[in-house]
């Protein structure tokens, strides 16, 4: 079979049933338990071949959602970050694009954004070990730190940021620049993590972090000295209550987790206070269809509930690098926000 390799954003949107106009304002609520997903795509961005045209992408790594629908997409091999507005078929350079390099209007394989309510950029500029700040129309950045190997980054209500440092095994808060996870050396310990990935910041302050080498997710509460196991209570594995290489995860406002796996091709579900979890989307190894996710990377939710998920799909003869957003089918409790920040 030829291989072909076709980066592309892919979207599967949630299907709300009996919602209210309000559904999509802020609350204090989640999905409900008994939500399912379409597992069929729909492409939003790239599906040109690789390649730096504005319609293509090169191995991109994460993506974010602004609470307008616009896509922010780390372009890693492009070095550069593309905006796509929803519907639009080219994508917006608005950071990077200058041939990789450290100059402050270079980027070096890029591996996350993320855009606070002024429009404000911070990418985690991963070959520099850097973190800079673009802001809006701005055409260079500012480093706000250096000499960390970032990975993950997540903004909380205030707009304080959280940078995981990858090598640290550490979590990071900026502009305070103290330790608020791990920081105790590398090991399995409730105060350590190993090779931490992305993070997700929670609307009460709580830190969840992919602890990629421990293979489980903590949650870190404001001020805690320790974190909590939330997923991945067993080992390696691809059990219900396992996890293998977690690259992310975010948290609705039931405190549900979603977390992505890398070696296990899935997206999982824990619920709060449960110790298995249910299959989103994978965890069926490689095959042909849309409903098959190669080695997922990043995953991330938007005001509307749509899930976007990093991954390649094999779909028929090609490889695509895609974002595919999944199609659910729920019902909501309550109008609710999930992690994009308010306005």
């Amino acid at each position: 079979m030829q291989i072909i390799h076709i980066l592309v954003l892919v979207i599967v949107y949630f299907s709300i049933f009996s919602i209210s106009s309000s559904t999509f304002a802020a609350s204090t609520d989640g999905i409900c338990r008994s939500a399912t997903w379409n597992r069929n795509g729909i492409t939003v961005a790239g599906g040109k071949g690789q390649g730096s045209a504005l319609n293509q992408l090169a191995y991109p790594e994460g993506v974010f959602v602004d609470d307008d629908g616009a896509i922010f997409i780390a372009d890693r091999d492009n070095h550069r970050v593309i905006k796509y507005m929803p519907g639009a078929s080219n994508g917006e350079l608005v950071a990077g694009g200058n041939k990789p390099g450290n100059n402050s209007n270079q980027l070096y394989t890029p591996s996350k954004v993320v855009v606070d309510k002024h429009g404000t950029m911070f990418i985690c500029d991963r070959i520099n070990n850097r973190v800079q700040r673009w802001s809006k129309n701005a055409n260079q950045g500012e480093t706000i730190m250096k000499n960390i190997t970032c990975w993950g980054l997540a903004l909380d209500m205030e707009g304080s940021l959280y940078v995981s440092d990858m090598e640290g095994h550490q979590v990071i808060q900026w502009p305070q620049n103290r330790i608020v996870a791990g920081g105790n050396g590398k090991g399995n310990a409730l105060n350590q993590l190993v090779h931490p990935y992305h993070i997700f910041v929670h609307q009460d302050g709580s830190i969840f972090i992919t602890d990629k080498g421990n293979n489980r997710i903590v949650k870190w509460a404001v001020g805690a000295n320790q974190g909590t196991v939330i997923a991945g209570f067993n080992g390696y594995g691809n059990g219900v209550d396992q996890l293998y290489r977690p690259y992310a995860v975010v948290v609705d406002q039931m405190n549900t987790a979603y977390v992505l796996e890398y070696i296990n091709l899935r997206v999982t579900r824990w619920f709060e206070g449960e110790k298995s979890s249910s299959i989103i989307i994978g965890g069926d190894g490689y095959g042909l269809g849309a409903d098959k996710l190669y080695f997922p990377r990043d995953i991330a939710f938007d005001r509307q509930g749509n899930l976007y998920i990093k991954v390649l799909v094999i779909n028929r003869s090609k490889v695509m690098d895609n974002y595919f957003k999944m199609e659910a089918n729920h019902h909501l409790q309550e109008p609710f926000l999930l992690f994009i920040l308010k306005k």
